[in-house]
C-alpha cells in the first residue's frame, strides 16, 4: 500500500530534535581559547563523503584488528605477524583512483590501533612498517598519493596501546617484546608522552587534515589529560581538525551512548559516531553541530574478513544518504586484504555507491542537511539556493512539509527532469512524489527557490 504522508504544523514539531544538540566549542572548559579553523571545518563537511581502513599486519589472521589479540589469536600470533607482513600488491595511487570512482573525498587509515602496530616508520617505536619484510612507509605511500589526486588526507590513531608497557590498564595479552619493561612499568605520564610525540610526528611528517582518535574510554585516560592533548595538537598545528575522542565527552555520557556529548565541557572539533558491528546502534540522528558518522561495510568486522557480511548496494546508498540528510559526513570503512588489495566483492558495491554518486553528488557533495528535519521516509540537503528531497522509502507518495521563508520556484523529479506538481499553503507545502522504481534506491526531487533557503525549525518557523 501507497504511504501518504501529511504533516500538520504539530505534527512537524516532532520533527526537531526533542533533545538539546551537542554544542561542540573546540578546547572545552580547559581551553575555552582554542578551537580550530573555521574555514578548515568548512572545507572538512564539504567533502561529506570520505573512506576508512582498518589494515595492518593483524589482516594476516582474518580475524578483527586489536580486539583479537588474546582472544581469538593467540598473543605470541599475533605479535608475531609484522615478521610476515608483507603488502606486495599495496599501490597507493589505485586505491586513490579507486576513491575517486567510488566518490571518497578524503581518506583515514588506522595509523596506529589498539594493538600499537605503526604503519610508518616511527622515531618511537620498533613495533612499525621499518621492522617488517616490506619496510615499506605505508603513510608517506598513501599520503603522496593523495596529494596527487586531490583526496584529503588525516590518520586514525589509538589513545591507547595493549602492547606497550606503559600503558594500563593491560588488557588483550597486555605488553608485547619490542619495548623494555621498565622497573616503574606502568607509567602513564611516560606513555602519554609517547603518545604526543607519535601524535605530533604523524602531524609533522604525513601534514594530517584531521585525526580520529579512538580508545578513551579506559578511566586512567582523562579530561585532563585529553583537554592537554587538543591543545597540544593544536599548538602543532593549528588548522587540524580532531575529533571529539581526543577527550572523553563519548565516555561521560555513557558506554553505548554515540550520540550525545557536552561540547560545551570536553574538546573535540567534530563528532564521530562509531555504528559498532556487534550491536548496530542507530548513529543517523540529526546534529547541527559537524558530525560525522564512521560504519563499516562489513556488518560483522572493520579489517579483513575472509567472509564479510556486507551491506547491500540498497542499504549503502541509502545509509549515505540518510547520514549528509542528517547534516552529517559519511565516513564508510574497508579491510583491504593483507597484500594490499581490496575484494572484489567490496569493489563491486563501492562501485553503485560511486555510480549513484556520479550521477547525483550535486545533492551530496557541499551541502547541509536541510531545509526539512529528517521525516518519515526520507531526509533532505540543500546548498544555496537548491535543495534536494531524498525519499529513501519506496511507498511514500505524497508529502506536506515545512514553508521555508524563501518561495518555492520549482520542484523537478531529480532523475528524469520531470516536473513534480506542489501546493503551498499556510500549513505547509504539499509534494506529490513520483513513483518508485525498483533501480534507485532513493528518489530525489530538486527544489529550487528564490533566495539561499535556510533550515526550517518546524512548520511555524525557519531560521538561516
Amino acid at each position: 500500500m501507497m504511504k501518504k504522508w501529511i504533516l500538520s504544523a504539530g505534527a512537524a514539531l516532532a520533527l526537531v530534535p526533542a533533545t538539546a544538540q551537542t554544542v561542540l566549542t573546540g578546547g572545552g572548559e580547559l581551553n575555552p581559547d582554542l578551537k580550530t579553523s573555521a574555514e578548515a571545518l568548512k572545507k572538512w563537511q564539504d567533502l561529506r563523503v570520505g573512506m576508512c581502513v582498518h589494515w595492518g599486519p593483524s589482516s594476516l589472521s582474518g580475524k578483527e584488528i586489536g580486539w583479537s589479540r588474546g582472544t581469538s589469536v593467540p598473543v605470541s600470533t599475533y605479535d608475531s605477524l609484522y615478521l610476515r607482513f608483507n603488502p606486495e600488491r599495496f599501490d597507493a595511487d589505485q586505491w586513490c583512483r579507486l576513491m575517486k570512482r567510488w566518490g571518497m573525498r578524503y581518506l583515514s587509515p588506522t595509523s596506529r590501533h589498539h594493538d600499537g602496530f605503526s604503519i610508518w616508520f616511527s622515531d618511537y617505536s620498533e613495533y612499525d612498517m621499518e621492522n617488517t619484510p616490506a619496510k615499506r612507509d605505508l603513510m608517506a605511500e598513501m599520503k603522496a598519493a593523495c596529494d596527487r589526486h586531490g583526496i584529503m588526507f588525516g590518520a586514525y590513531y589509538s589513545n591507547l596501546d595493549w602492547y606497550h608497557p606503559d600503558w594500563v590498564p593491560y588488557s588483550h595479552g597486555g605488553p608485547g617484546p619490542l619495548f623494555p619493561k621498565q622497573e616503574d612499568s606502568p607509567n602513564l605520564p611516560r606513555y602519554f608522552e609517547y603518545m604526543a610525540n607519535q601524535v605530533c610526528e604523524l602531524i609533522d611528517k604525513y601534514d594530517l587534515a584531521f585525526i580520529q582518535f579512538d580508545g578513551e574510554w579506559d578511566s586512567t585516560y582523562t579530561h585532563e589529560v585529553g583537554s592537554a592533548m587538543y591543545r597540544r595538537f593544536h599548538t602543532r598545528k593549528p588548522e587540524i581538525l580532531l575529533n571529539s575522542r581526543v577527550d572523553i565527552g563519548r565516555r561521560m555520557a555513557g558506554a553505548d551512548n554515540h550520540i550525545d556529548m557536552d561540547g560545551t565541557k570536553y574538546a573535540g572539533d567534530f563528532q564521530d559516531r562509531e555504528r559498532l558491528t556487534n550491536r548496530g546502534n542507530n548513529v543517523t540522528v540529526w546534529g547541527s553541530h559537524p558530525w560525522q558518522a564512521w560504519v563499516t561495510i562489513d556488518k560483522s568486522q572493520w579489517s579483513y574478513n575472509p567472509a564479510p557480511q556486507l551491506m547491500t548496494a540498497t542499504e549503502l546508498v541509502r545509509d549515505m544518504v540518510g547520514v549528509v540528510g542528517s547534516n552529517g559526513n559519511y565516513m564508510i570503512n574497508l579491510g583491504p586484504r593483507p597484500d594490499g588489495t581490496f575484494e572484489p566483492g567490496q569493489i563491486a558495491l563501492m562501485d553503485t555507491l560511486g555510480t549513484w554518486l556520479k550521477r547525483h553528488g550535486e545533492a551530496i557533495y557541499g551541502t547541509r542537511g536541510g531545509p526539512y528535519y529528517p521525516f518519515d521516509g526520507g531526509v533532505s540537503t540543500r546548498k544555496g539556493k537548491r535543495a534536494w528531497l531524498l525519499i529513501t522509502d519506496p511507498a511514500v507518495q505524497t508529502l506536506h512539509l515545512p514553508n521555508p521563508p524563501e518561495r518555492l520556484l520549482s520542484a523537478r523529479d531529480g532523475i528524469s527532469g520531470k516536473k513534480i506538481d506542489f501546493t503551498i499553503s499556510s500549513s505547509g507545502t504539499r509534494f506529490e512524489l513520483p513513483d518508485a522504481r525498483p533501480e534507485d534506491p532513493v528518489r530525489i526531487v530538486e527544489l529550487k527557490f528564490d533566495a539561499p533557503v535556510g533550515m526550517c525549525e518546524s512548520a511555524l518557523h525557519c531560521k538561516e
